[in-house]
């Protein structure tokens, strides 16, 4: 067995989504369904990762007590393009190496590693392989569309691997690859890209309280500016590309936590004409940095609608002032009672599995729009 270091073999390695090379020529893939893909020959290959956990609160039910609780990465690993994942793994250890593939005789495959859970809910760095074969280019995939997902928990696919609707967050819980981001990616046959993030909302609001994450125009621009603070960086923090890799679609599904922010602020009037502020302000970010072509859809659900008319409000001012035609919004369709809830009373995997059709059905029609 020999090991291979990522920066010696990154040219033969496609990056899915948006993943952070260090100074030292490492590789973190840490937004949802981020990762890698490459062509394998030989018996046997593992990879060595790094893995930073997150942490989570809980509550004693008995005092109210707070303790906190480490949370690890998951990924999960396909075998030649299958839908299916060939392994699974959460990575609960700071450095280990996980098999990716294992034969009796010399084979060749192509590999992909995904990651299953968020961003803020532990990191991973993909530092070398250790194989007995060698490291090939993969074969381009046939896409017919480039898709971009921004959103919160619902599109992280938060509690979408339980029914218990009580349960607090579990990375086993959480499964990117099956959020309806993934879902409609694989109806279209679309290169998928997510940012997302539980708690993340457009504004910050006004008043006293406010979620304890930056709005997501904090992050938007980098390709990864919580990594690159949980290294300590402070600036100068690596611009995403935006030039090369420009979406086709992007669906924006933000609006959910900036209602609960006005629901506490108790100040309904004010906290609606700042979210709508600022949500003009994202549409012109997302125009900045995407430039004219991509189509812009704002959607909003399935948990909570209290802002979707300012959401469509927003985005028509927006389309009237800047000219712009590209703009739509959607409505993704309510939980329904029979198919359950998920953690957090989140959607769970039937819900997402039918909110991925709805949108993928939507951007399909879209598409083919004369």
């Amino acid at each position: 067995m020999k090991k291979i270091l990522f920066r010696d073999v990154k040219e033969k390695i496609q990056t899915l989504g948006r993943t952070y090379e260090t100074e030292t020529g490492e590789l973190f893939c840490n937004w949802t369904c981020s990762g890698i893909r490459f062509c394998f020959r030989g018996s046997s290959l593992a990879v060595n990762i790094n893995a930073f956990p997150g942490t989570e609160q809980d509550r004693n039910p008995m005092d109210g007590t707070l303790t906190d609780r480490e949370v690890w990465p998951c990924i999960a690993v396909f075998l030649d393009d299958g839908e299916e994942p060939y392994q699974f793994y959460e990575l609960t250890k700071a450095a280990h190496t996980y098999l990716l593939f294992q034969g009796e005789q010399e084979e060749c495959h192509t590999i992909t590693i995904r990651k299953l859970t968020e961003n803020a809910k532990g990191k991973v760095c993909i530092t070398a392989f250790l194989t007995d074969g060698e490291i090939r280019e993969p074969e381009p995939q046939k896409t017919r569309v480039k898709l971009e997902f921004i959103g919160d928990s619902i599109t992280c696919g938060f509690g979408n691997m339980t029914e218990d609707p009580n349960r607090l967050f579990f990375s086993g819980d959480e499964n990117g690859w099956m959020s309806h981001a993934a879902v409609a990616a694989r109806i279209l046959h679309g290169d998928l890209s997510v940012i997302s993030c539980s708690g993340i909302a457009v504004t910050e609001g006004i008043g006293k309280f406010a979620f304890p994450l930056p709005p997501m125009g904090h992050y938007y621009p980098y390709r990864d500016r919580m990594a690159e603070e949980m290294l300590g960086k402070s600036a100068d923090f690596l611009q995403w590309d935006f030039q090369s890799e420009k979406p086709d679609v992007i669906v924006l599904n933000l609006g959910t936590n900036d209602a609960t922010v006005i629901d506490l602020n108790q100040d309904t009037e004010k906290g609606i004409a700042k979210f709508e502020e600022d949500y003009y302000a994202f549409l012109e970010l997302l125009r900045q940095c995407n430039g004219p072509e991509p189509w812009i859809l704002c959607t909003l659900g399935s948990m909570d609608y209290f802002l979707y008319d300012n959401i469509q409000k927003t985005a028509e001012r927006f389309r009237e002032e800047k000219k712009d035609s590209k703009i739509r919004c959607f409505k993704y369709g309510r939980i329904r009672v029979d198919d359950g809830l998920g953690a957090c009373r989140h959607p769970n995997q039937k819900t997402q599995l039918r909110m991925g059709e709805e949108i993928a059905d939507f951007i399909q029609a879209l598409l083919t729009e004369k």
